[in-house]
């Protein structure tokens, strides 16, 4: 049974009032970066300081501010980084509430900026998507920032212990990754970025094998009426299984790992992007600029993901 997580030694730096400060910056083209919205909104260890989104389009920003009204959240700043991108909500999260009117919205602030004001040494920054907005504030040169916990890269066989690997990534060393692959320029000032002290990337490599199940959903239902943020999930993913018998928990596991780190197994590294084919990878190097993770403890996963 999932319970209330202590903070750890390696967090008190971002502990304010017993309770991590933390920044959301996320996309919704698929539904675990709103789940990661609903358990950073719900957890006992955690303060959600402002949300960011990508690109934060209307439709977009009218669904967030509905999530954070339904946890009388009104005091969350929402920004964005193109409000006049094309529609980015996939029809998926028009299911999660389809009962209930949620109208389109423009009520946001330019993404950079928020991450300027609420972004410091004392605070943890979650992303779950391409790192533009991360990066547009870089460019200011004025982000600091404590933290940064973002899912994406790829540590291939030549970090990866043979035992650890999984099966679809053996004998790579680089792989495609969708939110630093999409916007490379934007990734590669975030890497070079010296302003963010301490830098985590929960890589393909490791998220791959992290998978909600009937299982997991079964566990958690015995926990599920502890919060509303425990209820939330549980009626997403119940939604979710409408459809389908399992989900990839990318950014749940990222966003768990910046609560405790000793959830994942982290090598020091070099993360790349090899300029002919466009992927990504890692080296082991003597001035690395990232951790990567490598392993992962599920049972301390899902003991973060459904602590109350």
């Amino acid at each position: 049974m999932a319970m209330y997580v202590e903070p750890r030694s390696d967090t008190e730096q971002f502990l304010v009032n017993g309770r991590l400060q933390m920044v959301l910056d996320m996309e919704t083209g698929d539904p675990d970066d709103f789940v990661t919205l609903i358990f950073l909104l719900g957890h006992p260890l955690v303060h959600l300081k402002a949300v960011t989104i990508v690109p934060g389009t209307p439709d977009q920003i009218g669904f967030i501010r509905y999530a954070l009204k339904r946890f009388n959240r009104h005091d969350i700043p929402v920004g964005v980084f193109d409000i006049n991108a094309k529609a980015a909500l996939s029809k998926f999260h028009l299911r999660i509430y389809k009962n209930e009117t949620i109208e389109e919205s423009r009520d946001a602030l330019d993404g950079s900026e928020v991450l300027l004001k609420y972004c410091d040494e004392q605070t943890i920054l979650v992303c779950g998507g391409p790192l533009k907005n991360v990066a547009k504030a870089i460019k200011t040169g004025q982000l600091k920032l404590g933290r940064l916990v973002a899912q994406g890269g790829f540590a291939g066989d030549n970090v990866v212990p043979k035992e650890k690997r999984l099966r679809k990534f053996q004998g790579r060393t680089t792989c495609p990754t969708f939110n630093l692959g999409s916007d490379y320029r934007a990734a590669k000032i975030v890497l070079d970025y010296a302003g963010i002290k301490e830098k985590y990337f929960v890589s393909k490599n490791v998220c791959h094998g992290v998978v909600y199940t009937l299982e997991t959903h079964e566990r958690l239902a015995w926990v599920k009426n502890h919060s509303q943020s425990l209820q939330e999930i549980y009626h997403i993913m119940s939604v979710y299984f409408q459809r389908k018998q399992e989900k990839a928990f990318h950014d749940p596991l990222a966003a768990c790992c910046a609560i405790d780190l000793s959830i994942g197994e982290w090598k020091d590294v070099k993360l790349y992007m090899d300029e002919e084919t466009k992927e990504w990878g890692s080296k082991i190097c003597n001035d690395p600029n990232v951790k990567i993770i490598i392993d992962y403890n599920q049972e301390k996963f899902l003991s973060t993901l459904f602590a109350f």
